[in-house]
């Protein structure tokens, strides 16, 4: 009655052998599956890196809005500083000591040098 429980296999040649190596490991890469956790994070994932990018083309016209306002002000600021040097200039010419001169000799006074003084700021 003693039987023996080991059984003979039958022999496999070398290229099924391979084939069925090849088989088995498809069916376990197939059989994964994603879990609850994994969807979950692999969408937090996908929300994260959609809300970068949204940033992203808002700050980035957020940005050329700023340049542009900038550029407008720097332009205001640099009409404004050509209209100082012109009237700074007008000043000069308008107190210069020779058109001074001629404005007393036309209405028959005279200028003292003594008596003139120019106040500036």
């Amino acid at each position: 009655m003693s039987q023996n429980t080991a059984q003979s296999l039958p022999k496999v040649k070398p290229d099924e052998e391979r084939y069925l190596h090849l088989v088995t490991e498809q069916r376990k890469m197939g059989q994964t599956k994603w879990t609850g956790q994994e969807i979950i994070m692999a969408a937090i994932c996908i929300l994260v890196v959609l809300g970068c990018l949204i940033g992203m083309v808002a700050s980035s016209g957020a940005v050329s809005t700023a340049n542009r306002d900038l550029a407008i002000a720097q332009n205001k600021v640099d009409s404004i500083g050509n209209k100082n040097s012109n009237l700074k200039q007008e000043i000069n010419e308008l107190t210069s000591h020779n058109r001074l001169q001629k404005i007393a000799n036309h209405y028959g006074l005279s200028l003292s040098n003594q008596n003139i003084r120019n106040v500036s700021k």
